[in-house]
C-alpha cells in the first residue's frame, strides 16, 4: 500500500502552492491544483537517473514513449490512439491556445461552459477571438449542460469552436456518454471544432467512467483536439509536459506549424522521462490514489453536511466546488483565509458570477483535510 498519509515537506522558496503569507504561520494551502503526495517511486527513480547523467540536451520521444502513452490510453480509457497523431507540448493550456490560434480566425466566436478554469477563457480573449459563455446549471447538487442555451448561442454567434473540459474543473462532472454524444451532435451539425481539456481524466470515482469524446465516433475524432497530460495524475506539474491528440492530418499540421512558430513545442528531457515512467509503471499507484482521494471527498462531504456550505457532487478531479452563499460574505475565500488560515481558490477565478463559491483541493493527507475541516467548523457562521 502506498502511504498517502505521509506529510511531505514542501517548505521551499520555489513552491507556489505553499508560498508563505505574511502574518500566517499555520497556513493550509488548498488552492493550486497540484497534490501534496510524492510521485511514484518509478518516476522519481527515472528522474534521478536522468539527472545523474549530467547532460540535459535536446530530447525527442521515441517508440518506448509512444508505447507507454498509447498503452495508458488503452488500459485506462479503452481508447485506441495512433502515436503519429500525438503532438508533444510543454503544457495543456499551451495546446489549447495553439489550437485556438491555428484553427480559428481573429474575431471568430469560441464557446466555453462556465464555471471553468480561468486561463482557458483568457486564452480565447487573448487571441483576439470572441468568447461566448454558456453557463452550466445546477440541478440539486450536480451541474448539467443547458443544451438549449448551448445550441442557441452557437447559432446566434456563429460559434466555430467549443472548448470542453472532461472531467470538468471546477464543477467535478464526468460527462456521460449520452451527454458527450449530444455535445458532439451539436458541434457536428453546426460545423464546429472541439478542443477538449482532459487533464483530469485519471481522477474518476465510483460509478463513473471517463470517455474521451474523440473515441465516440470517426466523425467526432476528425473534429477534436484532445489535450492530455500525466502532470496532474502523477504530481509532476512543474515538469511541464503534455500530449495533444489530433487525428485529422490537416488540423494537426496547422497546430504543429503554429507551435513551431512560437518556439514553444516538444518535451524537455525531464518531462519525457517522467511521463514515460508514469505511464509504464503507474497503474497500481494511480488506483490506490483514486481510492484515497475518494475517501477524502466523502470525509469532506460528510463533515460539511448540514452546514451553510453546500458541496457540489464530485464525480471526478480532486477539487471540491463549494457554494458558500449562505454565509452572506462578499469574499468567502478571504473570509476563510482570515478566520481559518486556509487558502482556497476564489470562485471568480472560474466565473465572474461565482462570487459566492470557493474551490477546495483535497489532494493532501487525510490529517490535513481533517485539520482544515476542524478549522472551518470551528467558525460559528459556518455551522
Amino acid at each position: 500500500m502506498i502511504n498517502f498519509d505521509e506529510i511531505v515537506d514542501r517548505n521551499t522558496p520555489e513552491d507556489l502552492k505553499h508560498a508563505k503569507i505574511d502574518g500566517i504561520d499555520d497556513l493550509i494551502p488548498m488552492w493550486v491544483a497540484d497534490m501534496d503526495f510524492k510521485s511514484p517511486d518509478e518516476v522519481v527513480e527515472a528522474l534521478v537517473e536522468q539527472a545523474k547523467r549530467g547532460v540535459y540536451g535536446y530530447s525527442e520521444a521515441d517508440e518506448s514513449y509512444d508505447r507507454a502513452l498509447t498503452g495508458w490510453y488503452k488500459r485506462r480509457y479503452g481508447w485506441d490512439v495512433d502515436p503519429k497523431t500525438v503532438l508533444k507540448m510543454p503544457g495543456v493550456v499551451l495546446g489549447i491556445s495553439d489550437s485556438i490560434n491555428a484553427l480559428t480566425e481573429k474575431n471568430d466566436s469560441i464557446l466555453i461552459f462556465e464555471p471553468l478554469y480561468g486561463p482557458i477563457g483568457r486564452a480565447v480573449k487573448g487571441s483576439g477571438r470572441n468568447l461566448v459563455v454558456s453557463d452550466l446549471v445546477m440541478k440539486g447538487s450536480r451541474y448539467e449542460i443547458d443544451f438549449e442555451d448551448f445550441e442557441r448561442k452557437v447559432r446566434e454567434n456563429d460559434v466555430k469552436m467549443l472548448i470542453f473540459c472532461n472531467p470538468h474543473n471546477p464543477a467535478g462532472r464526468v460527462w456521460t456518454r449520452e451527454e458527450l454524444l449530444r455535445v458532439g451532435d451539436i458541434c457536428l451539425r453546426n460545423h464546429m471544432l472541439i478542443v477538449c481539456d482532459e487533464i483530469h481524466a485519471d481522477f474518476v470515482y465510483s460509478g463513473h467512467k471517463h470517455i474521451p469524446i474523440a473515441s465516440l465516433s470517426e466523425e467526432l475524432k476528425k473534429i477534436t483536439v484532445t489535450c492530455t497530460s500525466a502532470t496532474k495524475s502523477f504530481n509532476i506539474a512543474g515538469i511541464q509536459a503534455a500530449n495533444i491528440v489530433i487525428a485529422d492530418d490537416s488540423m494537426r499540421r496547422a497546430v504543429d506549424k503554429y507551435a513551431f512558430s512560437t518556439g514553444a513545442f516538444g518535451l524537455n528531457i525531464m518531462g519525457l522521462v517522467a511521463t514515460r515512467a508514469a505511464y509504464t509503471y503507474g497503474d497500481k499507484w494511480m488506483d490506490e490514489l483514486v481510492s484515497y482521494l475518494e475517501g477524502n471527498i466523502e470525509l469532506a462531504k460528510s463533515r460539511l453536511a448540514g452546514t451553510k456550505l453546500k458541496v457540489t457532487d464530485i464525480e471526478g478531479t480532486y477539487l471540491i466546488w463549494i457554494d458558500a452563499s449562505a454565509l452572506g460574505m462578499d469574499d468567502p475565500s478571504k473570509f476563510f483565509l482570515d478566520n481559518a488560515h486556509i487558502k482556497f481558490s476564489e470562485g471568480t477565478f472560474f466565473s465572474k458570477k461565482a462570487t459566492q463559491f470557493i474551490r477546495m483541493n483535497i489532494a493532501c493527507p487525510r490529517s490535513v483535510v481533517n485539520e482544515a475541516l476542524d478549522r472551518m467548523l470551528a467558525i460559528p457562521e459556518v455551522r
